[in-house]
């Protein structure tokens, strides 16, 4: 087996659809709309046997100084090593398989770069490679809607949201997109209207919408009020077997319109029979969870893994973090 860049992007892109753990956010179209609003350089590395693609990563590097880092890019929910889909009687053959490709992997990364930040898809299940290879690792956690029929869908939540949404249809109205600088402003509020800090800048979050409109690629729905104000919006990407609820902006005092849980409900219906399921991307803050889990989908993990390359770098990393809090770096 051998590890090398890979440029053609429509192998890769063959790969990650007939990969189990690929997702929209492995393809080459996201890690170079993800690259260039993180001011990164997008890469792919690939794990060959022979002339055979078997596994591989999206990732973006950044230079710091003397180190470089890779990492699964802002605003990415999932990255991480995928592999080619299993094949062969025993499951443990191809279990032993997979492991190859992941140390071989590994090696490389740890060759190549200074530190390491890899979020993987829920499917990725088998982290034992990377935990043996010294890298730490965390678990989170998202929802899953399984789309192939949504009356069980509306039978299995909670009934709070059912009250909720009935409001809703009532009295709010579905609508199309509004353009990158309005949902950017949306999305400001969640946190500002709180007296908090996003986490991601609206900058950052306007140009990869951007990008994924002129692509084609984004699904943005919004909830306007009976004075045609909107009051929520969400933006949907999907690949062939799943739809993800990627990124939201709201009015945090028009809350208990429902307004939020309408979307959500809205994607349920209009995916169902054309995306598998709905990942709701994200439970891992106590309110979200709460909200998310009213509507009766299946909690599943994900794991984060992460490694630096010597105390150092750790020491280096850590140190730029904490600057970036004070400083426009």
């Amino acid at each position: 087996m051998t590890v090398r860049r890979i440029e053609d992007e429509s192998e890769w892109d063959a790969f990650v659809a007939d990969s189990p753990q690929g997702t929209f956010f492995s393809t080459s179209l996201w890690i170079k709309m993800a690259a260039a609003a993180q001011g990164a350089h997008p890469c792919i590395l690939g794990v060959f046997e022979d002339d055979r693609l078997v596994a591989g990563l999206t990732c973006v590097e950044i230079k710091r100084g003397p180190f470089t880092k890779m990492t699964t890019p802002v605003l990415t929910p999932y990255g991480g090593l995928i592999y080619r889909p299993v094949s062969g009687k025993r499951y443990s053959e191809g279990e032993s398989f997979n492991h190859a490709c992941a140390d071989i992997l590994l090696s490389c990364i740890a060759d190549m770069y200074s530190y390491a930040f890899l979020v993987h898809s829920p499917e990725f299940t088998d982290i034992r490679p990377f935990t043996w290879a010294g890298w730490t690792e965390a678990v989170r956690y998202t929802y899953l809607l399984e789309l192939n029929d949504p009356g069980r869908i509306w039978d299995l939540m909670e009934r709070r949201v059912r009250t909720v949404l009935r409001k809703a249809e009532s009295t709010l109205e579905l609508g199309g997109a509004v353009d990158p600088e309005h949902f950017g402003e949306l999305y400001e509020r969640i946190y500002l209207d709180r007296g908090k800090k996003p986490p991601i800048g609206s900058a950052t979050v306007r140009t990869v919408l951007g990008s994924l409109i002129d692509a084609g690629a984004a699904d943005m729905r919004t909830v306007r009020d009976s004075s045609g104000d909107v009051i929520s919006s969400m933006v949907l990407v999907s690949d062939a077997r799943t739809v993800y609820a990627w990124i939201s902006g709201s009015l945090p005092d028009r809350n208990s319109t429902g307004a939020f849980s309408l979307l959500f409900w809205d994607a349920v219906r209009r995916y169902s029979g054309t995306c598998a399921s709905l990942d709701m991307v994200g439970a891992n803050i106590p309110s979200i969870s709460f909200f998310k889990k009213g509507f009766g989908g299946q909690l599943r993990p994900y794991y984060v893994t992460e490694r630096y390359g010597s105390l150092f770098s750790r020491v280096a990393f850590g140190l730029y973090g904490g600057l970036r809090k004070v400083l426009p770096l």
